[in-house]
């Protein structure tokens, strides 16, 4: 891999050719990528690839218009053409009188827990071990008839420069597994899922994650069937994760929210959730799969408060957005999340998304739930042009009398995302991180459970 420093220069030669070339204002993102991914499935290596991919994105605006454009490799030549492309392409477009300026240089501070060199360290040996290191674990049960396993390591250095002086280079590190049981006994079948994401790789990770996805196939079971009706659910972190991802993640996204397309238009400074719930964006969390020192158009990373205490306070910005409203950007510009690429123009995200811990234990939210489910798993999205979600309860379990129970076959719950938020009337105390949404557990007082009984 070539060092930051020639990655900074480069990006700052580009700038000077777009600029050269006729645009008002343009930003370069010069980046470096190593990946090693493997998948298991079933026992077997079914897929391993490693991926080097050094290249440049520049993005040209000439009277509001942008082009953009990439070449792969870092050839003058080659980088040359694609900033003379990308302005092109600016000229071409129709006038955008909505576009106001990139942001101005700032001293920016390079964050710690960014870059591990011991992932940096890690080779093809090294991940087809973790992957059957996985495999093995979640496969180790009589019951248990199958076990897939994937990881992936990438080591990422990037620099970003633009037209308003403004250049910095980082160098990050990213790890993430994924790890599946299936149990079978009888006619009885469940899965177990679990992994993690995070710029390092923490000592007992690979035997947590794979002990969570067999003891949950095995214990699925033992199952049961409910009634159609309203109850009481709590949603674990894996189940929250994935759901507030998308829904706060996308519905707060204000180039959405601008052109009507969110079901949180309109509601800045309204009621959406109890006073349980606050949410905010922070890329500073030392080691967090989304922690940046800086954002994809070069806005230093802070940490934004979403949701106040049920209270919405802000929508997610990147430059062009914010300008439609002459406001500051929020610093949510991405160039493709754990690791940035330069393949595509920078959009609208979450870097890490946080749900404020609350007081209550899980058992405490069990024993003070008389009918209800404990959620932990489901991969449907919220339609974010209405707020309503409807998902599959893919590993969840019935609760009678404050205790937990068997596991429930073919249910679905529906709920609109602001009715969610509403109800919220316990916050468990621990968070996990999944999807890059660091939250606890909670319990939602009411949603409505379509059963198979």
């Amino acid at each position: 891999m070539v060092d930051l420093q020639y990655l900074s220069a480069l990006a700052e030669r580009t700038v000077s050719m777009a600029t050269h070339a006729g645009a008002d204002r343009c930003d370069v993102v010069a980046a470096d990528t190593d990946t090693i991914s493997v998948d298991l499935e079933k026992g077997s290596v079914k897929q391993a690839n490693i991926f080097s991919d050094p290249g440049v994105g520049v993005r040209a605006f000439v009277k509001g218009a942008s082009g953009f454009a990439v070449c792969t490799g870092f050839d003058d030549a080659a980088v040359s053409r694609a900033a003379a492309m990308a302005v092109s392409l600016a000229r071409a477009g129709t006038p955008d009188n909505d576009f106001k300026d990139l942001p101005v240089a700032r001293q920016v501070r390079t964050l710690p827990g960014l870059y591990e060199p011991r992932v940096a360290e890690i080779g093809p040996d090294e991940v087809v071990s973790m992957v059957i290191e996985m495999s093995d674990i979640a496969g180790d049960h009589n019951k248990v008839t199958s076990s897939n396993a994937s990881a992936a390591v990438s080591v990422c250095q990037v620099a970003l420069a633009n037209s308003n002086s403004f250049s910095s280079a980082q160098r990050m590190t990213s790890v993430d597994l994924v790890v599946e049981s299936v149990a079978r006994d009888g006619d009885a079948m469940f899965s177990g899922y679990d992994g993690c994401s995070g710029r390092r790789l923490e000592q007992g990770t690979i035997e947590r994650v794979s002990t969570t996805a067999r003891d949950q196939a095995v214990k699925g079971l033992v199952q049961t069937k409910l009634e159609t009706g309203d109850y009481a659910i709590i949603m674990d972190p894996l189940a929250a994760g994935f759901v507030l991802g998308n829904a706060i993640g996308g519905g707060l996204n204000a180039d959405s929210v601008q052109r009507g397309r969110s079901f949180l238009a309109g509601k800045l400074g309204q009621v959406i959730g109890s006073p349980a719930v606050t949410v905010y964006d922070d890329p500073t969390i030392e080691w967090a799969s989304g922690s940046t020192s800086f954002d994809g158009e070069g806005v230093t990373a802070a940490r934004s408060t979403l949701v106040d205490k049920g209270r919405l306070a802000s929508y997610l910005y990147d430059s062009y957005a914010a300008g439609k409203e002459s406001r500051a950007s929020t610093g949510n510009s991405s160039r493709g999340g754990s690791v940035w690429s330069y393949r595509h123009p920078p959009s609208i995200s979450t870097t890490n998304l946080v749900v404020s811990p609350g007081d209550s234990s899980f058992d405490e939210m069990v024993r003070e739930t008389r009918s209800g489910a404990y959620v932990r798993a489901t991969f449907d999205y919220p339609n974010l042009a209405t707020g309503e979600f409807s998902g599959l309860m893919m590993e969840s379990y019935v609760i009678r009398d404050g205790e937990l129970g068997p596991a429930i076959r073919q249910s679905t719950m529906g709920i609109g995302i602001v009715d969610m938020l509403s109800r919220v009337d316990m916050v468990g105390k621990k968070p996990r991180d999944y999807f890059g949404v660091q939250t606890p557990p909670f319990r939602i007082s009411s949603a409505r459970i379509a059963g198979s009984g």
